[in-house]
């Protein structure tokens, strides 16, 4: 039996989750999200490369368009 969630064990990480579903609820509002909503929101420390392509397709997949240029 598991006593604490990997999320009590890193608040960081939970706020993590939410960042990222809330910015997909906003790219699908708005139907395209920026390479800087995306970094802003995002911290590089929990978003690896694959974590990147797998949320890039997520993106493909629900209809939102990533503009711009990546940092």
């Amino acid at each position: 039996m598991v006593e604490e969630s990997e999320f009590e064990q890193d608040p960081e990480k939970t706020a993590y989750h939410a960042n990222k579903r809330e910015l997909l609820k906003r790219g699908k509002e708005k139907g395209e999200l920026s390479w800087e909503e995306i970094t802003d929101s995002l911290p590089r420390e929990f978003f690896n490369d694959v974590e990147m392509e797998v949320f890039l397709f997520t993106c493909k997949n629900m209809g939102i368009e990533v503009k711009g240029i990546p940092k």
